[in-house]
């Protein structure tokens, strides 16, 4: 064991994974806990000791990060959060290497998507991409990307409901060298 939560200021229920660096330092997300008590995002280095990097706070910032987090090449966080920023629909966000956290989408729910319950997958030119678990053009979710811009582009809606596609993914997707996403569903229909 490296660490162990209290839950309290430092974190609880780290839902998922964690991310290493160079130096072996890791890197994670907890559900809840934190300052404010909406999770948090954290660093493990080689000693064992445990640094809250940021507390989210709900609104407009994020709430329940259930994911893990991806390390880009600068050391830069991204990761999403399920509940919380603008609209209270999840978000998208970076925390930078100075514990600086950045929403770069806050999702409206309806066809935009909402709840990302999974972290993000980011390709080589910084784009980002994931599901959301309900919404889309069919209230079943979607697959997103997002681009560095902080452009969002809904890339498909799951029909759900008998159309064979699956509904509601509840993690996020792989990305291969050719750039196709790969990604499943817990259901085919309710």
């Amino acid at each position: 064991v490296l660490y162990t939560f209290t839950g309290g200021a430092d974190g609880a229920f780290p839902n998922a994974g964690v991310v290493p660096d160079a130096q072996g330092n890791l890197y994670g997300a907890t559900y809840s806990g934190g300052a404010y008590g909406f999770g948090t995002v954290f660093k493990v280095d080689t000693t064992g000791t445990e640094t809250v990097l940021y507390s989210f706070g709900h609104l407009p910032d994020g709430a329940g990060p259930s994911s893990g987090v991806v390390l880009d090449a600068h050391g830069n966080l991204f990761g999403t959060t399920l509940v919380g920023g603008a609209y209270n629909g999840g978000t998208v966000f970076k925390v930078d290497t100075t514990g600086i956290e950045t929403v770069l989408y806050s999702f409206r729910g309806g066809p935009d998507g909402s709840k990302p319950d999974s972290g993000v997958a980011l390709d080589a030119h910084g784009s980002l991409f994931g599901t959301t678990e309900i919404g889309g053009a069919y209230g079943f979710g979607t697959v997103f990307k997002l681009d560095n811009t902080g452009k969002k582009t809904a890339l498909y809606s799951f029909a759900g409901s008998g159309a064979e596609d699956g509904e509601i993914p509840l993690r996020g997707v792989v990305l291969d060298a050719q750039g196709n996403l790969y990604g499943t569903t817990p259901l085919s229909e309710i």
